[in-house]
């Protein structure tokens, strides 16, 4: 009962997209669950549940690993710590530290390198929404990359679900397959629009090939040829 309740918490605040799948098949007990950690405390009083040194946590195809992880059952309180990796179908996360409350929201922090949906996301500290739209915010600063190219800005955040981002503060794009790069004091990228565009204000600047454009305010369309319009 005890291990069911610890990776159950846990492995809920892990699972990016998957979270809720997750939960769901552990709360009706689907697919198996195993914990593995040299050391485990429930303190039956204050709800809390400790594991530490070698901590594992699996599910299925999905597992979460780290140092320590702690899960209070009445407040849905959970973290991971320390080298910390967490794998759940097209999720793979690595991270220091891994905290969160229930199935909405959970925060990673210390170099944290996730790959999700064909994107890699990069930053001190990201914030994960799964129920809204798969928001994802990096408030001190990071980087997306996927086949189309790298946004990198001071704040980024972004709904994956819809292939679109936000970028404020140095914001700057770079597309190797459009031969493209631009920047601006903000950044909004379209990906899902019939034809998708950014939209860049503040000192906003485009190159690509030998052309270059400068503007306080800026739209380029991105063409499936690999051209950009300006307008």
């Amino acid at each position: 009962m005890t291990k069911k309740k610890l990776y159950r918490g846990i492995l809920v605040l892990l699972a990016a997209g998957a979270l809720s799948a997750a939960a769901s098949a552990a709360q009706q007990g689907t697919e198996p669950t195993n914990l593995t950690a040299d050391s485990l405390t429930y303190d039956t009083r204050t709800g809390l549940i400790t594991a530490e040194t070698n901590v594992r946590m699996e599910q299925g195809a999905g597992y979460v690993e780290g140092a320590r992880a702690t899960y209070n059952t009445k407040t849905e309180e959970g973290t991971v710590e320390g080298g910390v990796r967490a794998v759940r179908d097209d999720m793979d996360l690595s991270c220091e530290r891994l905290s969160g409350v229930g199935q909405d929201h959970w925060q990673a922090s210390g170099s944290v390198h996730m790959t999700k949906a064909g994107r890699t996301f990069t930053g001190a500290e990201v914030d994960y929404y799964p129920s809204q739209n798969d928001y994802v915010l990096a408030s001190s600063g990071g980087t997306i990359t996927s086949a189309d190219g790298t946004l990198t800005a001071d704040r980024l955040e972004g709904w994956m679900k819809e292939n679109h981002f936000i970028g404020t503060g140095s914001a700057h794009i770079v597309s190797p397959p459009r031969d493209l790069e631009g920047g601006g004091d903000r950044m909004e990228y379209f990906g899902s629009a019939d034809r998708p565009y950014v939209v860049l204000d503040g000192n906003a600047w485009v190159f690509q090939g030998n052309n270059m454009a400068h503007s306080n305010h800026m739209t380029v369309y991105l063409a499936d040829d690999g051209k950009a319009v300006t307008e």
